[in-house]
């Protein structure tokens, strides 16, 4: 089993930051929030995204980081009502 250098949720933002649509996240998230996100493992990632659409839920569970965000940024491109609903309900966390 590899040892990553990066938790899940930094890699994620590592991954959005690397398709420059950095904002994707920042609009939706607090700093403390996205604090949390760099140091957050896939199942404290989850709960960040508490409230986001299930087929968004079912990425973070099963997809690598670089999946997850190639999905953020195609579903907010398409701009579709449909694709829209994966980012929305993104909450702060507690």
């Amino acid at each position: 089993m590899a040892i990553e250098s990066e938790s899940y949720g930094g890699q994620l933002l590592a991954e959005i930051r690397k398709l420059r649509r950095l904002d994707l996240i920042t609009s939706k998230m607090d700093y403390p929030t996205i604090q949390l996100l760099k140091q957050a493992d896939r199942e404290a990632t989850l709960k960040l995204f508490y409230g986001s659409s299930y087929p968004f839920l079912q990425l973070l569970k099963t997809k690598e980081p670089a999946e997850v965000a190639q999905a953020i940024v195609q579903a907010q491109q398409d701009d579709s009502e449909a694709a829209a609903a994966i980012i929305i309900g993104v909450i702060a966390a507690q």
